[in-house]
């Protein structure tokens, strides 16, 4: 019956587009386009980086002769936003959007596509993310993986050294469980997705594959899927690396953990290593490559966000210059610098003079980041809690990985179907 509703509701969506993007289309032909735009920006948590943002939309409109409402979006109510947006006809002409999210908006015809010169210029993973079947609907606007970061007094002390792989992690943090006071590793329940999902990969496993088709089949439940989340899950209920709270902690929750001295390790972004250290002269921070699985591989989702294009826009072209003027060079570097992410361009990271932290971020983006599969049912798949409930489920002792990842695996071929 759920899966029925879900179809439902997504052919209501669906003929509600086309009769809009007619309408838009309508429009265009009748009347001369306005010079004005309306751009949807997630909400960057930062005064500096709205005013930076406000700074280049008054560049862009003296520049352009253009007047640009420029509104920005809280990531919590965002998609329910943009649902509404498009189904009720008023989308915004331009809006950031979650990498995860423009296929699944991509696939009902709401973005129009980008006419790319060169594919090779962006980050592979990130531009994926924003090309189903093959086609860019978003550009890749900043970009970031994550790293392992550490408290490196605690490691010094312990003469311990960062965790090179999956055995290294345990020995890590038996020694920590062991000769402190402190909880090991980030085992996150509620926010568990980027936590686990990329160590099927490191596992030498798929989370799915595309057939020769081009649709998808779940792999998730294959024999590395299930070691992957068993070794995950293992660290709470085995080892003790987490506290009995973890089974409900989101990213936030283990950070603040980490902050406060009372976690040794964590997995992290950018972002997350510049909370922990700004004013923190209680200990010294590491960051390391994320620990290597028996795959002997290293590989992270890569995450960010695109620029895209309505294809309702009342004013494309003006709505393209805007997106084009964002991921100018000098643009894109000073706002990915501040909020501690890198341009979604190769070129753009090798021209920033990193440090060493940065450094080991970038190569985590640049030589070890993937994309989840680019399909429409995939922000239904993170919506629906899909994976952060089977995490939660083998934490609680309540159902086995092999048992529960089949479940996943079902629920996710239902999807890959509609």
């Amino acid at each position: 019956m759920r899966t029925i509703t879900r179809t439902i509701v997504r052919t209501f969506v669906l003929l509600l587009v086309m009769t809009v993007l007619m309408a838009a289309g309508q429009r265009e032909q009748v009347s001369e386009e306005s010079n004005e735009v309306t751009v949807w920006i997630m909400q960057p948590g930062s005064a500096t980086l709205q005013t930076m943002l406000e700074r280049f939309t008054e560049e862009f409109e003296a520049e352009y002769d253009a007047s640009v409402n420029l509104v920005f979006q809280p990531w919590g109510t965002a998609h329910d936003a943009f649902t509404t947006a498009i189904a009720t006809g008023d989308v915004p002409d331009v809006a950031e959007m979650g990498t995860t999210w423009t296929p699944e908006f991509g696939a009902i015809g709401a973005f129009a596509p980008q006419e790319i010169d060169d594919l090779s210029q962006f980050i592979e993973a990130v531009l994926e993310s924003g090309a189903p079947e093959g086609i860019p609907l978003g550009v890749p606007w900043y970009a970031g993986a994550r790293a392992l970061i550490y408290n490196r007094t605690v490691f010094d002390e312990l003469g311990l050294s960062a965790p090179e792989n999956w055995e290294d992690l345990i020995v890590a943090g038996q020694t920590i469980r062991a000769e402190t006071d402190m909880y090991a590793f980030s085992v996150v329940g509620a926010g568990a997705n980027h936590f686990v999902l990329p160590k099927v990969w490191q596992a030498g496993g798929e989370i799915a594959v595309q057939q020769a088709d081009g649709s998808w089949e779940a792999t998730i439940n294959s024999p590395e899927g299930v070691a992957a989340f068993e070794f995950y899950v293992s660290m709470f209920t085995e080892y003790g690396f987490a506290p009995a709270g973890a089974l409900n902690w989101t990213v936030a929750d283990a950070q603040t953990a980490f902050r406060n001295g009372d976690l040794a390790m964590f997995l992290g972004l950018g972002p997350n290593y510049g909370v922990v250290t700004r004013d923190n002269d209680a200990f010294e921070v590491g960051v390391a490559l994320m620990p290597a699985g028996p795959s002997g591989r290293r590989d992270t989702f890569a995450g960010g966000s695109h620029l895209v294009r309505f294809a309702g826009s009342r004013n494309p072209d003006l709505a393209q210059a805007y997106i084009d003027f964002l991921v100018q060079d000098e643009r894109i570097a000073e706002f990915a610098s501040e909020v501690g992410f890198f341009p979604g361009t190769v070129e753009g990271i090798e021209a920033m003079d990193l440090n060493e932290v940065q450094t080991v971020f970038a190569e985590m983006l640049l030589n070890h980041s993937r994309s989840y599969p680019p399909n429409a049912a995939w922000g239904r798949f993170e919506g629906a809690q899909l994976f952060t409930s089977a995490v939660q489920r083998m934490m609680q002792g309540s159902v086995d990985a092999q048992t529960a990842l089949n479940e996943v695996a079902r629920e996710m071929n239902q999807g890959f179907a509609q």
